[in-house]
């Protein structure tokens, strides 16, 4: 269960802020399938500063999936002080986007919070998913379909999978109705969301670790021995 609320809650982050962005600048930057193309087209008649703007989303995303793995490799499970800190992080650059809204950097720093967020959940090891771009997702559902006519069909994963795809719209739904009321103030609302998951790891991984000293703090349970029958029998 931890696994879907996390995904599912991440994916509705990075619809939000993809939507904000396509709203303020009308360029997402929550995946670089689109923007890579769009680059290439650009190489072909190039326009100098949205070449600039697809190069800056790009390298972004690509240094915040570097950083999230850098900071997540020692990590084993998906919750406790290491994704933690990713989340804080991911708050940080919204934060910091919004702050320089309007301007080259803020994509860069958005991109980049999209790249921190979708490498920490690609580094879950319960199951990898993704939560900023769905191509691969979908591929997997329909890999799931397919199969389950020889195989015993995955509904647990399935239901992951989906939970992220229907998140991701539902928060493209909101980034719409959010960003186009606020501008870019409407990335204070998913920084605030980080923030809160970052707190909720760092209260699971507390509990966690209490009672697992807990356990090992417990004395073992004395051995059943029979008494020793002093008795002489008469």
């Amino acid at each position: 269960m931890l696994v879907l609320a996390y995904g599912s809650l991440l994916a509705t982050v990075a619809g939000f802020v993809n939507a904000v962005a396509i709203l303020t600048l009308a360029i997402p930057v929550a995946n670089v399938t689109g923007t890579t193309t769009q680059l290439g087209m650009d190489a072909a008649s190039p326009w100098m500063f949205e070449t600039s703007l697809l190069v800056a989303i790009i390298v972004g995303f690509l240094l915040g999936a570097a950083a999230a793995g850098a900071v997540l490799a020692p990590a084993s499970a998906h919750a406790g002080g290491r994704h933690s800190a990713v989340m804080t992080g991911e708050a940080l650059l919204l934060l910091l986007a919004f702050i320089w809204s309007g301007d080259l950097l803020s994509i860069f720093l958005a991109a980049l919070a999209c790249g921190l967020q979708n490498g920490a959940t690609s580094s879950l090891r319960t199951m990898q998913i993704r939560t900023t771009h769905f191509t691969g997702t979908v591929t997997d559902l329909g890999l799931l379909i397919g199969r389950s006519r020889r195989h015993e069909f995955d509904r647990w994963r399935a239901t992951v999978l989906s939970a992220t795809v229907v998140s991701f719209i539902a928060g493209g739904v909101a980034g719409t109705v959010m960003g186009s009321r606020a501008g870019e103030a409407a990335l204070l609302l998913p920084a605030a969301v980080c923030v809160m998951i970052a707190l909720a790891g760092l209260a699971y991984d507390r509990r966690r670790q209490v009672l697992t000293s807990s356990s090992e703090s417990d004395p073992p349970a004395p051995a059943d021995h029979d008494e020793p029958d002093h008795r002489r029998a008469s």
